[in-house]
């Protein structure tokens, strides 16, 4: 999905995730279906920490320390027990990003999935979302990953 600032991008994928209530008429879902959503500005906790969210995202204790959650190669270790309130916007992402992954859902919506993101990142989740197994929404201003992009494109226009 490509659009300029303000078009609803954003606005389109939380009401298609039910983060938001449509203004009007209704958004039917599958009760069943699983859906993961990469917000531009995730609303978390910020004393919880990577380990947490990860664990929980995962169905186990987010309280147990010693439980080691799948990194993805998103988060370094010594990022794990930190609370989300002192990492950087990117780690941040990248830790919400894991925990997606962590129990893979059969609708992903990435809202700007590259920004905060390294280039190496970056490459390795444009070729995940082009094998993912279930379905994949990106809202995304990034030139680079729009060229690449294999699937339809819906462009919104203002107004």
């Amino acid at each position: 999905m490509t659009g300029a600032n303000g078009s609803g991008k954003s606005t389109l994928l939380s009401v298609l995730t039910g983060a938001l209530a449509p203004d009007a008429g209704t958004v039917q879902r599958p009760g069943a279906l699983r859906i993961g959503h990469l917000a531009q500005d995730e609303a978390l906790d910020p004393g919880a920490t990577a380990r947490s969210l990860l664990l929980a995202a995962a169905g186990r204790d987010p309280d147990d320390r010693d439980e080691a959650p799948e990194l993805f190669g998103l988060i370094h270790p010594r990022e794990l027990d930190r609370p989300l309130g002192e990492l950087s916007r990117g780690q941040v992402r990248r830790a919400v990003l894991a925990a997606l992954l962590a129990d893979p859902p059969e609708l992903l919506v990435l809202d700007e999935p590259t920004n905060h993101l390294a280039l190496d990142l970056a490459v390795r989740l444009e070729d995940a979302t082009q094998h993912w197994p279930g379905t994949v929404i990106v809202a995304s201003h990034d030139r680079w990953l729009r060229r690449r992009w294999q699937g339809r494109t819906l462009a919104l226009e203002e107004g």
